[in-house]
């Protein structure tokens, strides 16, 4: 905060405004009054000023001042600062790792297998003559439908389902399987899709 003074013509001394004759016995009387800015604290050799993010923080306004401040800037205060120590500066603390959520890496792998041929699924494929996996294996058998079974992973678990449109007979283990309803896999199973077609879906854990 800056104060009023009168400073000297003779020797230049700083007075206060209200003074009408200098220390050295000049007369100040006609002499201007200015502000006068308080000066800034000398840094010694070797000193370090505190953080960017330090601040005097007046306890009277609450009002930020930087480090060297002797007087609170804040309006219409003015209070002393010279007794309070700059707030020391708020350390980044390191951002914590998002907890991992569950991937389909760590969900059981399903295994195709058509006599000496194997195929890794994924979830909505579907195998017929005209399927997304091993339709090279069923192209040339004609009980087997152009798109035969689907199959979905859910909830970490593997599903399989007879289209609706499959006219055969279809078996998993030897139990006939309804159109349209997913059956869960677990293990090893065999799939017969009809008479001619039969083959291998093995359930296995990713490492």
């Amino acid at each position: 905060m800056s104060r009023r003074v009168k400073k000297c013509e003779v020797c230049g001394q700083a007075n206060p405004g209200h003074d009408s004759i200098c220390s050295c016995g000049q007369s100040i009387l006609d002499v201007a009054v200015v502000a006068e800015e308080p000066a800034k604290p000398e840094m010694k050799a070797g000193f370090e000023p505190p953080a960017s993010a330090a601040k005097k923080v007046c306890p009277v306004c609450d009002t930020p001042n930087e480090f060297f401040a002797i007087l609170c800037g804040g309006k219409n205060c003015g209070n002393d600062l010279s007794a309070v120590e700059p707030s020391s500066p708020v350390k980044d603390v390191p951002a914590q790792p998002a907890a991992l959520s569950p991937s389909s890496s760590s969900s059981p792998g399903l295994l195709l297998s058509v006599g000496a041929q194997s195929f890794k699924c994924r979830d909505g494929d579907i195998i017929g003559r005209e399927g997304s996996i091993g339709c090279q294996a069923f192209v040339g058998i004609g009980t087997v439908s152009r798109q035969h079974v689907s199959f979905t992973l859910r909830d970490g678990q593997w599903f399989a389902t007879v289209l609706t449109g499959v006219r055969n007979i279809t078996q998993l283990d030897g139990r006939e399987l309804p159109r349209g309803t997913p059956q869960l896999l677990t293990g090893q199973h065999t799939l017969r899709m009809s008479r001619q077609c039969e083959v291998k879906l093995i359930v296995a854990e990713t490492k």
